[in-house]
């Protein structure tokens, strides 16, 4: 079955990333090279995740019908979990393809694919999500339950569950924006920023004055 054509005025992007331990992007270059990229986006990253201006540079650039190039999943997430949140939150949004170059997910990955084959991980996405917001609101749930048969009152507010507020911070470290996260997660943004707010050390001023 031949692919489905893209739109004329879609773009190709490629984007390399090592990290700091000295690889070399040389092979990664070769295959983007060959992929009929427009460009081609390099970056070095530090072992902290949330470190990839330029790739959100290139998403923030990117438009419904273009197709984000890459050499593996691995250049884009650390782990399974973070590609599917990669997938549900950078790209399907912004109805961005992501073509991966080698390994058994190789080929192009599209949200709004017209096959079972080319929408599958976008699929898997929009389903580790849905789980995740009926978890977080299951266990939302059983805390308001919870705190109402023990009568309690005050402190920080029910529906921010411990759960609920790793989530949040997890992709507020991702870069999303506290608005973004609360609709997602189902619960009032002004009671999650503070919960946020309450979550976040203190911030060091200077130096303790002396007596």
């Amino acid at each position: 079955m031949t692919e489905p054509a893209e739109p004329s005025n879609a773009i190709r992007l490629g984007y390399a990333r090592v990290s700091t331990r000295g690889q070399d992007h040389a092979a990664q270059l070769e295959l983007l090279n060959a992929a009929d990229c427009r460009d081609i986006v390099e970056e070095t990253i530090s072992t902290r995740r949330k470190d990839r201006p330029k790739l959100q540079a290139t998403l923030a650039s990117m438009k419904a019908g273009d197709t984000l190039v890459i050499t593996k999943p691995d250049r884009v997430a650390r782990s399974v979990k973070e590609l599917l949140v990669f997938l549900e939150d950078e790209l399907a949004p912004r109805g961005v393809n992501l073509h991966i170059l080698t390994g058994i997910c190789a080929g192009i990955h599209r949200p709004n694919g017209q096959t079972m084959s080319d929408k599958m991980l976008f699929l898997v996405a929009a389903m580790a999500a849905e789980m995740e917001r009926d978890l977080i609101s299951e266990r939302t749930n059983e805390g308001l339950d919870a705190a109402r048969a023990a009568g309690r009152v005050g402190g920080r507010p029910v529906m921010v569950t411990d759960d609920v507020l790793a989530a949040a911070r997890a992709r507020r470290e991702r870069g999303q924006s506290v608005t973004r996260i609360a609709l997602e997660l189902g619960v009032g943004r002004s009671t999650l920023y503070r919960a946020l707010e309450d979550d976040d050390p203190p911030a060091v001023t200077g130096a303790a004055p002396s007596r």
